[in-house]
């Protein structure tokens, strides 16, 4: 029996597959309920990046570089999958991809395909299974994505024993190496170490398929630009510096902050902070008046931005 679904960020973002080199560090833990232990890539992993990323080349495409957080985003479902006994790109604690990639420890939303199936423990598989469905497989040749992150991970005596995750970001964030994480969560402390040989059904995988399909499940989780949250927005400022602090924004490649004395100036501050999403601002008016600041997002339809106001310390 066999499972397939994708999760799609919008048109300009879809999932792929990436072989990279390098190393992890052997204990990757993530921002929040995010933790997996063990970060080589084992040789069907191997073997299945290096089959997309094959397929991606012969059509024109780059390469796609792996992602710590995206892995961790992957590997974490792997395990959870099997260990509460659903499939679905909604996890157990009600997240979507975006969401899961952004508390693993990504920069911004993730785009998901997910298979299952007691015939499905080798990377040729999972590409075949994929490759098959018109929607998984325009998703594998998309241009737009730029990282991956990749697991699987066989749960003994679940519904459909092997699992499989692939995580893909628009964005680099910079830990582009080799090696996805091999799933280990709080659901499943270690990692199974059943022989695929001895665990896959002696029925031919034809006989025994079955499969959602993609236009049926895909869905597109929208794209957010950042809020500004700290200090408070119409707040009085603390003095003539400050730090600012703003969420993820969904999709976000950048974030560039203005602020002024006037609505959209940026006569005050106006940089780009990159992914850093806190930025230490100091002669800030200190006149009792307005301070206005204008956060842009650059997402992968263009820059957005959101206004604030805040009111000027008094002077001493």
């Amino acid at each position: 029996m066999v499972h397939r679904l994708r999760w799609l960020l919008p048109a300009f973002a879809l999932f792929v597959a990436a072989i990279a080199t390098g190393a992890f560090r052997s204990d990757a833990s993530a921002l929040t309920n995010c933790s997996v232990t063990g970060d080589t890539l084992d040789a069907e992993e191997s073997a299945f990046l290096a089959q997309i990323n094959s397929y991606r080349q012969q059509s024109g495409l780059q390469p796609l570089l792996i992602s710590t957080n995206l892995n961790r985003a992957s590997a974490w479902l792997a395990v959870d999958m099997p260990a509460k006994s659903y499939f679905s790109h909604t996890d157990s604690l009600g997240r979507s991809p975006s969401q899961r990639a952004v508390d693993c420890g990504y920069p911004g939303g993730a785009g998901e395909n997910i298979a299952a199936g007691t015939v499905r423990d080798t990377g040729a598989e999972a590409f075949e299974a994929w490759r098959a469905s018109s929607g998984h497989n325009a998703n594998m040749l998309n241009a737009s994505y730029r990282q991956i992150g990749i697991a699987r991970y066989y749960g003994a005596g679940s519904t459909y024993g092997w699992y499989w995750v692939t995580d893909f970001g628009l964005v680099n964030d910079g830990t582009g190496g080799g090696g996805a994480a091999t799933a280990t969560s709080t659901a499943s402390a270690t990692r199974t170490t059943v022989a695929p040989t001895a665990t896959r059904t002696s029925v031919a995988p034809t006989a025994t398929r079955t499969s959602v399909p993609p236009s049926a499940t895909a869905t597109q989780p929208s794209i957010s630009k950042a809020v500004l949250t700290s200090p408070t927005p119409g707040s009085v400022l603390p003095g003539s510096s400050a730090t600012f602090a703003w969420t993820a924004g969904a999709g976000a490649a950048e974030y560039f902050l203005y602020v002024g004395t006037s609505p959209g100036a940026n006569n005050v501050y106006g940089r780009s902070t990159g992914l850093n999403r806190a930025v230490s601002v100091s002669n800030l008016p200190t006149n009792s008046r307005a301070v206005y600041f204008r956060l842009w997002t650059r997402l992968p339809n263009g820059w957005q931005f959101t206004d604030y106001t805040y009111t000027a310390a008094s002077g001493r």
